[in-house]
Parts: structure tokens; sequence; C-alpha cells
């Protein structure tokens, strides 16, 4: 019988690779596990956490302007951007640290850097020009997916959800490609901080395939925001 450095060897540390990994370790597996970058995969670095943390601070908006009808008068509430950007950081740096120990108490062994397929049991690990293989019976990839640039002149100058969530100033405008679930958030979270917002939709308005009231309601609410949709 062949003999392997591993029983399972995961290729992403996003939330399947990670459950998957942690599943087979307890079960008795010997279990590898690559990633190039943080461990926890979108949701917890740049999807669901950072996003919300950003959709509930910048939410306190419209929380001060509902306080004057109960007679609060806060004239010089201001938001600082980016000690709301350190706060998010510090979470998905604590969020990461939960996963790594969650990893290292299952048995699992982290090796950093990109994994590239060799063969069908064999992956290549590069981090800062060096490459070592390892072999596995079984080998998963679970290396979700990146934000995807549409083929239009400019689109290099734009930038990403990704780079969204880091940004450390406010710009003063900005213009947001798409009507889907994460430009209507960004939409929202920009707005909220002070930016003018204009979102271009191609179809009839946003949240296209979610319930048609809920659709006619957000866009209603997102106008009176001040967003310009076009």
């Amino acid at each position: 019988m062949q003999s392997y450095d591993f029983d399972l060897f995961t290729i992403g540390a996003g939330s399947g690779g990670v459950a998957a990994s942690r599943r087979a370790a307890a079960l008795g597996a010997r279990v590898a596990l690559c990633e190039a970058g943080r461990v926890g995969g979108t949701c917890v670095l740049r999807g669901c956490v950072p996003k919300k943390l950003l959709v509930y601070g910048s939410h306190f908006r419209d929380d001060l302007d509902d306080a004057a009808g109960f007679g609060w008068r806060i004239p010089d509430a201001t938001l600082d951007w980016a000690a709301l950007i350190d706060a998010k950081d510090r979470e998905v740096t604590r969020l990461n640290g939960i996963y790594l120990k969650l990893l290292a108490d299952s048995g699992v062994r982290l090796v950093e850097g990109w994994g590239r397929l060799i063969d069908a049991h064999t992956v290549e690990v590069s981090q800062d020009g060096h490459a070592t293989r390892y072999t596995a019976r079984h080998i998963l990839i679970a290396t979700g997916s990146s934000p995807l640039r549409p083929s239009i002149p400019g689109a290099e100058l734009g930038i990403t959800s990704d780079e969204a969530l880091d940004l450390r100033q406010l710009p003063r405008r900005a213009v947001i490609v798409g009507g889907g679930y994460i430009g209507v958030e960004f939409a929202g979270i920009l707005s909220r901080a002070g930016v003018q917002v204009t979102q271009i939709v191609r179809c009839d308005t946003v949240l296209r395939g979610f319930d048609d009231e809920i659709r006619v309601a957000c866009a209603s609410e997102m106008r009176k925001r001040g967003i310009n949709m076009r």
C-alpha cells in the first residue's frame, strides 16, 4: 500500500475547508490545510462579519436622525471612519485567532502558502519563493472565489468589495456598479457615512431575484436617503 504524508490535504481555509478538515481530523485522519492568507474565508474576512460591522456603524446616522423626534439634540455628532475601520480590523483579527486555535486543537496542520495540484495525490505549496510538495490520499479543493472586474474600459480604476472594506479615508463621491445585495449594502454604508452615492443597476430596480415588494421598498428608502439610482 502506498504511503502518503496525509490522509487529507485541503486547499483553502474558508468555511468549507476549515469545517471539512476539522471533521476529518476528529475522525482520526491525518489532515493538512494550506492557505495563503488569513484563516476564516469570505464570511469572516471579506464578507458577512466586516461588512455588517460597517453597516451597524453607519446606521447610527439614522438613529441620530430619529433621536431628534424624541427631543435629543446631538448637533456635533461625527463619524470617525478610520476608527470604525480599526475596530472592524480588530474583530476580524480576533476571529482569525479563534479559527487558528480551532484548527490547532483539532490536530490539523496549517501550511501557509499557495497550493497547486501536481497530480491526483500531490500538492505543491509555494511561499516567499520556496516550494514544498506534500502527498495525500485525498485532496480537497475549497478555494472559493474572487471578485471579478467587468471587461469594460476603466474597470481597472475601480475597486471591489474587498478593497472597499479597507478604505482608510472616505471619498466625497462614489459610484457603485451593480444592484445586488452587496452593492446595496455598500450604498447604504457609504451614504450614511456622508458619501454622495450613485448606484448603477441594469434592470428595473435593485435586488433582482428578491421578493418584488422588498425590492420596491428598498429602492424607495434608498432614494429617500439621497442615493442616486440610475
